[in-house]
């Protein structure tokens, strides 16, 4: 990042989410934010930890940030065009 401020535009709870659940709120929500601006989501499918990156770089995103804390996933990808 050079020197601008994240912004977290949006927050989705996808506790209890299939892949492919996560995959298609995430395809329609990140259109919903402006370039620059961070969506933060929040799982619990371990499985979502293996896809993500995978799923920016299809998407042409880039995920910001993520974390793991007591048995969720935290993710904040940055929207970039």
């Amino acid at each position: 990042m050079t020197g601008e401020k994240a912004v977290i535009a949006k927050e989705l709870d996808c506790m209890g989410w299939e892949c492919y659940q996560i995959n298609l709120s995430l395809r329609i929500e990140v259109k919903t934010i402006h370039p620059g601006e961070i969506l933060k989501f929040v799982t619990d499918n371990p499985k979502a930890d293996e896809k993500i990156f995978k799923w920016c770089q299809t998407n042409k995103q880039e995920l910001f940030l993520s974390d793991f804390k007591n048995g969720k996933y935290y993710y904040y990808i940055k929207r970039l065009s």
